[in-house]
């Protein structure tokens, strides 16, 4: 959930969303992102240099904690229930700065000992990226950025804690340069996660003012669910065309085993989109189930680890550029998840062949409630009609 916290507005975008799409097709623009994404590795040097440093105090592990890129650090870390404090990340520092074990499991969860094992590794990664690596950034992610204006990412390299690459629905995102270990994995991740920063800059959309606009015992409970949906759908827009842009084919040069595995395990996605679908499918009942599954956990299971849902979602993706070419990514970037599901399931080719699954009956029939604005006397999941493709 970290990668994909958006914003966007609630009854208005509903009533002129026609409008913005028509005018969208007319004046698509691709911006040149000139000069506009930016890489900071301080806080990774800074990193590297305290861990050095076996005389490190409190004080000094505190002023490395308030780096702007470890901040970014904790806040991923509060998002996975870990150490989340500027305190304990200085605890945690200083203890690996003079060779100490961490107070806690949580603040061991920081992995410091390990970056100080592998710093000369890390450094000579830090000095590739240094070498203008935005400019390959740049010009991967153009080509599927649509708006007249300029937008500005910044990505920052840290060093420690949990997760590769995160990003929290603003144009900033984060390469934990620890959990890479070779260069073409780091490229593939910044892409990812630059793609989310430029997600974060041309479009915002608010999953909540569904649940906030329902006031009668029976509305609460459908306004939970379609806020629930509503960002299952956002999130699956959002790493489907992420997964996209930086595909998971730019891992088959990897040298390292942790760019192998998601390649190889990619490949196995791809082969088996139909299981992708179905826990789709699985985790739409369960967040309308009598006792209702939390977002959160769904999201754990569709996302984190081997990442099931990722496939569907990219899978979709690469199914509407086949049809509607490149400029489709732009397009659907400033749109609403559920409109992304339903764009996919009116493509020509949907349900015809293996590359274009099917959607599970409860996945259509949510999305086509929240395009309908998810009124209160909707079909429930189970027994709306799915909607079919023109």
């Amino acid at each position: 959930m970290s990668q994909c916290k958006f914003l966007a507005t609630p009854k208005l975008d509903f009533i002129i969303k026609g409008f913005v799409l028509l005018v969208g097709a007319l004046f698509f623009v691709p911006i040149m992102l000139s000069q506009q994404i930016k890489i900071d590795t301080a806080s990774a040097r800074a990193m590297l240099k305290a861990l050095q440093n076996s005389n490190l105090t409190n004080d000094q592990a505190m002023t490395v904690a308030k780096l702007e890129g470890n901040q970014g650090m904790i806040k991923e870390m509060h998002g996975l229930g870990e150490a989340d404090t500027e305190e304990q990340f200085a605890h945690a520092l200083v203890a690996a700065a003079h060779g100490l074990p961490a107070r806690t499991p949580a603040e061991e969860s920081y992995m410091f000992s390990a970056v100080k094992n592998s710093a000369p590794a890390i450094s000579a990664l830090l000095d590739q990226i240094e070498a203008g690596f935005q400019t390959q950034l740049r010009d991967h992610i153009r080509p599927y950025v649509a708006r007249p204006d300029s937008v500005s990412v910044r990505g920052f390299v840290v060093a420690g804690g949990d997760g590769g690459g995160y990003a929290f629905g603003g144009q900033d995102f984060y390469l934990n340069i620890a959990l890479n270990d070779d260069i073409v994995m780091a490229k593939q991740v910044m892409i990812h996660e630059a793609f989310h920063g430029a997600q974060g800059a041309v479009y915002h959309e608010d999953t909540e003012h569904w649940a906030k606009e329902r006031t009668l015992p029976a509305d609460l409970v459908r306004g939970a669910f379609c806020s629930s949906t509503a960002e299952l759908f956002m999130d699956m827009r959002n790493e489907g065309t992420a997964k996209f842009v930086g595909s998971d084919d730019i891992l088959k040069d990897a040298k390292g085993p942790t760019g192998q595995r998601p390649y190889a395990e990619s490949l196995y996605g791809k082969e088996h989109l139909s299981d992708s679908a179905n826990l789709l499918e699985i985790s739409i009942a369960s967040l309308q189930a009598p006792t209702p599954v939390p977002y959160r956990v769904v999201y754990s299971v569709d996302f984190w680890g081997r990442g099931i849902v990722y496939s569907i979602s990219s899978a979709m993706v690469s199914a509407i550029v086949d049809q509607d070419g490149p400029a489709a990514v732009a397009q659907v970037i400033q749109q609403p998840g559920y409109d992304f599901v339903l764009r996919y399931t009116r493509l020509k080719n949907y349900g015809k062949d293996r590359a274009h699954p099917r959607l599970g009956e409860n996945t259509v029939s949510a999305a086509q409630s929240l395009h309908d604005g998810c009124p209160s006397g909707s079909p429930s999941p189970s027994t709306a009609p799915s909607v079919r493709p023109n």
